[in-house]
């Protein structure tokens, strides 16, 4: 059986299971039960956890980050796994909300090998990066003992391979909800949120921000007819270091999952710890301001329609009367249109590049610069350039940019950016 030695032979491991071509697919219910046998294979390592698990368009990341970095002041011991990452594949194995070493990353990768091969021979063939990554991550944290394990979704919730935990322990946790991945999830509100509500377990406790009638409407009858206990969760005025309004309420949201599970597991909470984690709180890609070369730049993953909105409604408020030279890329298949509605009235410039990614989820590429320009010249913005290697663009822009540079559009794009910085 092969046997693993190096972090490079690692990442290499886990890129030949990349979904390339028609098997780019999203496989619904079938990868479902395919995420299922795995883990079955493994001892069923999810279902001896305390999961608690996070589905949403926007602030899933900032939530889970905010839940873990919680219940870590408090002494316990944290699983955490976000999706996609940044910079480092070890992003989804967090104890205590920091990666894994390499030799650990290799250690455990090397036990679920032979699983992994035994999947690829049954019935229901090779598995997708993610549902690797994501049974791997269950797999860490049995290993290592954690109290709680919180679980971001990638896509949608019902089908996503993280929903496999049967527990009626597991607390759901819903962010807002809004529009993206529509060709997978449906074309209105209500069929995204239901999507997103089919991680609520029967007889479990679910909790939510506030959302949309629409939205609302469906994750109450889902909770309804699960027999599970729903709990809406307005913004609360909450002193953070993290900057945006929409940040506010995933600090309300996270820390009304950590009052729940206090009162369920009999632990008390401090209002010190808590105080100290939200103005200590900093989440890599989140409205991330840095200084490079005297000049400020602000880092934002936002890559659909909400949280554009939201990220740049932030920077108006922190950067009041400023115009801003903006780095955009924009991952292929987005409604880009919606969200340079709201980067164009904040830009004296934008520069445009691109992207392709092939050590994630599945492949992906950006929107070609030149579809970008069209819509910009027929939102009469005349004031753009474009470089096709992020590093040519964000060389450029930081020599020769007067003004503060906002970097978005992508977490795909961020990623390159990083491991530039």
């Amino acid at each position: 059986m092969l046997q693993i030695k190096t972090f490079v032979q690692a990442e290499a491991y886990l890129n030949l299971h990349i979904r390339r071509g028609s098997v780019q697919i999203f496989q619904g219910e079938f990868g479902l039960e395919r995420e299922r046998y795995f883990l079955g294979l493994l001892g069923s390592p999810q279902n001896q956890l305390k999961v608690t698990h996070i589905a949403g368009t926007a602030g899933k990341g900032s939530t889970c980050y905010l839940i873990s970095t919680l219940l870590s002041a408090h002494g316990f011991k944290t699983g955490l796994h976000l999706s996609p990452h940044l910079t480092d594949v070890r992003e989804r194995f967090q104890i205590n909300n920091k990666i894994i070493s390499k030799k650990e990353f290799i250690f455990y990768l090397n036990k679920i090998i032979p699983f992994i091969e035994e999947v690829k021979k049954s019935k229901y063939g090779d598995l997708s990066y993610f549902e690797l990554l994501a049974g791997l991550a269950f797999h860490i944290f049995k290993e290592k003992k954690v109290d709680y394990a919180i679980v971001e979704t990638g896509l949608g919730g019902w089908y996503d391979a993280t929903n496999i935990v049967d527990r009626i322990d597991k607390v759901a946790v819903l962010t807002k909800i809004g529009f993206d991945h529509m060709e997978i999830l449906g074309s209105t509100l209500g069929k995204i949120a239901f999507q997103k509500a089919m991680i609520i377990n029967e007889n479990s406790q679910s909790i939510s921000i506030d959302q949309s009638d629409e939205a609302k409407k469906v994750i109450t009858k889902v909770a309804k007819e699960k027999h599970a206990e729903m709990n809406f969760v307005d913004k609360q005025e909450i002193k953070l270091a993290l900057i945006g309004e929409y940040q506010k309420e995933n600090a309300s949201l996270a820390l009304k999952t950590v009052e729940l599970l206090a009162k369920r597991d009999h632990f008390k909470l401090s209002k010190k710890k808590v105080g100290d984690v939200f103005k200590k709180a900093h989440f890599i890609g989140r409205f991330d301001v840095k200084k490079i070369n005297g000049k400020t730049v602000v880092l934002d993953g936002a890559h659909n329609q909400p949280k554009m909105k939201a990220f740049t409604g932030a920077l108006k408020i922190q950067y009041p009367k400023k115009k801003f030279h903006f780095l955009i890329a924009f991952k292929k298949g987005k409604d880009y249109s919606q969200m340079l509605k709201y980067i164009v009235p904040l830009a004296s410039k934008i520069t445009i590049t691109s992207f392709f990614s092939d050590n994630q989820d599945l492949i992906h590429l950006s929107e070609r610069p030149n579809t970008i320009v069209s819509n910009l010249n027929k939102m009469d913005f005349k004031n753009y350039q474009i470089f096709n290697q992020p590093k040519d663009a964000f060389e450029s822009v930081l020599k020769k940019s007067q003004t503060i540079i906002v970097i978005t559009g992508s977490l795909y794009l961020l990623g390159e950016i990083y491991k530039i910085m």
